[in-house]
């Protein structure tokens, strides 16, 4: 229970690395505020959910403002799948917009 008392907002909490660090820290004793894209995917997470497009920072800021959190894990992320020069001009810069 080495995270009893705090409060963690995570994004990308639906699937992957972010969901693990969401259960994981629930496991620890954090309140939890898991956000995604996608707010569908964090069904069953057992915790606050919302869904929250990243790239919007005006949305990014007014969440993380409300949630009041201790703990900030970002686990936004794009990879265009297959060599970097097949990527499109739009998923280029999405990743860019994103990633970076």
């Amino acid at each position: 229970m080495r995270l009893q008392g705090k409060r963690a907002f995570i994004t990308a909490a639906g699937q992957g690395i972010g969901r693990a660090i969401a259960e994981g820290y629930l496991r620890e004793g954090a309140t939890v505020v898991a956000t995604d894209l996608k707010a569908g995917l964090m069904e069953g997470l057992g915790c606050e959910t919302a869904a929250l497009d990243v790239t919007d920072k005006a949305a990014v800021r007014a969440a993380i403002e409300a949630a009041a959190p201790d703990v900030l894990v970002n686990c936004a992320g794009f990879v265009h799948a297959g060599p970097l020069l097949d990527a499109t001009d739009d998923e280029f810069d999405f990743a860019i917009a994103l990633n970076v």
